[in-house]
């Protein structure tokens, strides 16, 4: 029996499970914690990552029938090895369990308001440039307010058993509400699941730090291997580089005071202050390791970036030195007198 269930695993980690294997792995996953712990352990051992796959098949599968883990956050405290070791266990084994009973539905042509059809050869994109905004409605009726630098693409299964895109970028989201198909987003390798939401997402993959505040309705996050439940008022930062989310409470109009040109932080990383301002302004704005990590809390309001900088020296943590070099800015903390 146990070199069945090596091989089972083995095939998994290659992505070879068929339909019967993956159930015969799925029954004995849930058998007992024993069971999940040695399977974590043989991934862990061989050193390779659990499979994308099954990850992607396991937010279907969790979002078509409310299955939720949630994980109790602290802000501002790196989660115990023990408690991420525990939740992986159980998404792992649920992930399997998805690969086995979801179905995958025919691809459904949907309609833009160009009328052109969704297809697996002719997906849905959209992007703006660097400066643009842009306000699209996507084929079931939501509505999406685009950033700067952003890209959304649209599934080409969208529309039937799950309404799924890719998205890069910051947006506010109005989904239309369809509690029989659920709405997923998966940017930055997280996935965010919503029936009928508004809230603001900023999840660029190259900062490795996004930020989605929950307006209205219900939202699950799927980070790494927790699942997080946010209430209206609550925003998640989820830092990649830190290995840290940080879930509170906070005035959501803040979020999305970049729709009328502000941009308002409360509590955020000088890193993301750097890369908003860098969009905002469009320039180059690095920010020094040593204080990247720092909360500011402040505004930016029509201000000219030189104004803008010295305001964020005056009011940030600590007093800032700012070297422009060619166009691009420095910002590093200020030598002592």
């Amino acid at each position: 029996m146990q070199k069945e269930i090596d091989r089972l695993i083995n095939s998994y980690r290659s992505n070879a499970l068929s339909k019967e294997e993956a159930g015969m792995l799925a029954g004995w996953l849930e058998e007992s914690d024993e069971n999940r712990a040695y399977f974590r352990e043989c991934l862990a051992r061989r050193e390779l990552p659990a499979s994308a796959k099954a990850e992607r098949e396991w937010a279907r599968f969790a979002a078509r029938n409310k299955i939720l883990f949630a994980v109790p956050e602290v802000a501002g405290r790196r989660r115990s090895r023990f408690l991420r070791y525990v939740a992986a266990a159980a998404v792992v084994a649920a992930g399997v369990c998805a690969v086995w009973f979801w179905q995958r539905t025919p691809d459904v042509a949907s309609e833009t308001g160009a009328g052109a059809e969704i297809s697996a050869a002719q997906p849905l994109e959209y992007r703006t440039a660097c400066g643009e905004r842009l306000d699209i409605v996507l084929p079931d009726g939501s509505k999406v307010c685009m950033n700067s630098e952003a890209t959304l693409t649209v599934d080409p299964g969208f529309g039937k058993a799950t309404r799924e895109i890719e998205f890069d970028g910051e947006a506010f989201f109005t989904i239309s509400p369809d509690k029989n198909c659920p709405f997923i987003i998966h940017s930055a390798n997280n996935n965010y699941t919503v029936l009928g939401t508004s809230f603001n997402l900023q999840s660029y993959a190259r900062e490795n730090f996004a930020v989605v505040t929950l307006h209205t309705g219900c939202l699950q996050a799927q980070v790494w291997k927790d699942v997080i439940i946010l209430d209206p008022n609550e925003e998640l930062q989820i830092d990649a580089t830190a290995n840290t989310i940080t879930k509170r409470a906070v005035h959501v109009d803040d979020s999305i005071g970049w729709i009328e040109g502000r941009l308002i932080f409360s509590g955020h990383p000088l890193k993301d202050v750097a890369n908003k301002l860098s969009r905002y302004y469009q320039v180059k704005i690095n920010i020094h390791d040593e204080i990247a990590n720092l909360q500011y809390t402040g505004m930016v309001d029509r201000e000219t970036l030189p104004e803008a900088l010295r305001m964020i020296s005056a009011t940030s943590p600590v007093k800032l030195s700012i070297t422009n070099i060619d166009g691009e800015y420095f910002l590093s903390r200020a030598k002592r007198k």
